[in-house]
């Protein structure tokens, strides 16, 4: 859980900033079945916007604290949809839950991981 906006406390918060040399969303909390839906609606707007400039979409994940099944489908989806379309989906994911998930299910092995959001801007 974090704090929002107007200091209410939310389950999941996903700022987004569009960059010159990338759209990224920077993501605080838990992901599961009830929160899965917000993210899934922030990657859809990321991925229009990415789409229109020709950049790659970066979910920085360090600054979440459980991440369910139903993130992981989120990002298998994204995934999809970023090599269908040559919109790579870069995940900032240095430890926690959030990269034992995806080591437990081997997307690590498919999806692109980086251990800071510098190392995924760095990327050509």
């Amino acid at each position: 859980m974090v704090t929002g906006d107007e200091g209410v406390v939310v389950p999941l918060r996903v700022d987004t900033e569009r960059r010159e040399d990338a759209v990224v969303l920077r993501a605080a909390g838990d992901v599961d079945s009830y929160t899965a839906p917000l993210l899934r609606d922030r990657l859809a707007a990321a991925f229009t916007d990415a789409k229109s400039g020709g950049l790659p979409v970066v979910l920085d994940l360090s600054g979440v604290d459980l991440f369910a099944s139903s993130g992981l489908s989120v990002l298998v989806d994204y995934h999809v949809l970023g090599v269908d379309r040559g919109t790579p989906l870069r995940l900032v994911a240095p430890a926690g839950s959030v990269l034992r998930a995806l080591r437990a299910t081997t997307l690590n092995e498919v999806l692109e991981l980086y251990f800071n959001l510098a190392e995924a801007l760095a990327t050509s």
